[in-house]
């Protein structure tokens, strides 16, 4: 009887582990990536800035993420720009056009 006892426990002691690796597994997912100390959700705010022939100015959204921004981390991703349909020169272009005076020569 004892021996069926330390059985469940330890089955139920296995499940309790098992669940926690699976919510830690799942909440873990679920965060934002974070790109040069900006989660990539609050990057898509400049979107429009960088995309199409002729985007838009910066809206006052994307300029607020600029100010939080890592810029010279930034130049890190310059080159991969494209291959998303960003344009590299007008995404390097935003932090001036945000007023941020020390930019990054990328």
């Amino acid at each position: 009887m004892a021996k069926n006892i330390k059985k469940n426990v330890l089955l139920g002691m296995i499940c309790v582990f098992a669940m926690a690796f699976v919510v830690s597994t799942v909440t873990a997912a679920a965060a934002p990536t974070t790109v040069c100390n900006v989660a990539t959700t609050d990057l898509l705010e400049c979107l429009p800035a960088i995309t199409g022939a002729h985007p838009p100015p910066p809206t006052h959204r994307c300029c607020n993420v600029m100010h939080r921004v890592n810029l010279p981390c930034l130049c890190r991703y310059k080159p991969q720009l494209a291959k998303f349909g960003a344009n590299p020169t007008a995404a390097m272009a935003i932090p001036k056009k945000c007023g941020i005076k020390s930019t990054p020569t990328c």
